[in-house]
C-alpha cells in the first residue's frame, strides 16, 4: 500500500521511467556531496538514512566519501530501489544497505538514524511521510532536507509551481514539529537542518 500524499505539493509520484536523470552526475555540478557532509555532521560510527534515495546516487557518493558510517537507502518504489540495486553492486560497498519502505524489515530501522538526508523530496512528501520520517530518527537526531527552490529560474528539476520556496519549505517542516538549525541556499536549491521538538 503506498503513503497517502495528502499535503505534498507535486500532485504525483516521481516516474521510475525517468530514473536515468537521477544517476547524471552533473547533479553534483550544482549539488555536491562533499558540501552536503558538513551539514548532516555524520557521527563516526552513525547511521544516516537516505530517505527517498532513488537510483541512490547520492547515498553511494557519501558512503564512498564516509566508509566509517552505514548509509541505508529507502524508498517507497521497489523499482527505484532495483536500480539502486544495479549502483551499488558496482561499487561494493560494505557500509551501504537499501530497505523498501513497505518491507517488515523496514520496522527494524526505526529510531535508529543518527541522521537522515531528505534530497529533492520534501515537495513530494505527505503528511504521513513527514511524520515517518521522525519515528527513523534517534532521539538526538537530526534531518537534512535538501530541495528545489521554487524563486530560482532552472534548467532542470520540476516544474517551479510543483515545488516550495526556502520560506514555504521551512513553514512545511516546522509545521511537523522540526526545529530549523542552520540553512543554507544552494544554485538551484534550499537547504533546512532540522532537529525535533521536544
Amino acid at each position: 500500500m503506498e503513503r497517502d500524499r495528502h499535503g505534498a505539493r507535486q500532485p504525483e509520484r516521481f516516474n521510475p521511467e525517468r530514473a536515468a536523470s537521477l544517476n547524471d552526475r552533473a547533479r553534483f555540478d550544482y549539488l555536491p556531496p562533499k558540501d552536503l557532509i558538513p551539514l548532516l555532521d555524520i557521527p563516526s560510527q552513525g547511521v544516516l538514512i537516505d530517505f527517498g534515495t532513488g537510483t541512490g546516487l547520492y547515498a553511494v557518493e557519501i558512503a564512498m566519501l564516509r566508509p566509517d558510517i552505514r548509509v541505508i537507502g529507502v524508498d517507497e518504489q521497489k523499482k527505484m530501489l532495483d536500480l539502486f540495486s544495479e549502483n551499488w553492486s558496482r561499487h561494493s560497498l560494505k557500509n551501504l544497505t537499501s530497505c523498501w519502505s513497505k518491507d517488515e524489515s523496514y520496522s527494524r530501522i526505526k529510531v535508529t538514524a543518527d541522521r537522515i538526508l531528505a534530497l529533492n523530496v520534501l515537495h513530494e512528501l505527505g503528511d504521513e511521510a513527514m511524520e515517518e520520517i521522525k519515528s527513523l530518527l534517534k532521539p538526538s537526531g537530526r534531518v537534512l532536507f535538501v530541495d528545489w527552490n521554487s524563486k530560482i529560474e532552472r534548467p532542470v528539476g520540476p516544474p517551479r509551481d510543483h515545488v516550495y520556496s526556502p520560506e514555504e519549505g521551512n513553514t512545511r517542516v516546522l509545521n511537523f514539529g522540526f526545529s530549523v538549525l542552520e540553512k543554507r541556499i544552494f544554485p538551484y536549491h534550499y537547504a533546512l537542518s532540522c532537529g525535533v521538538k521536544n
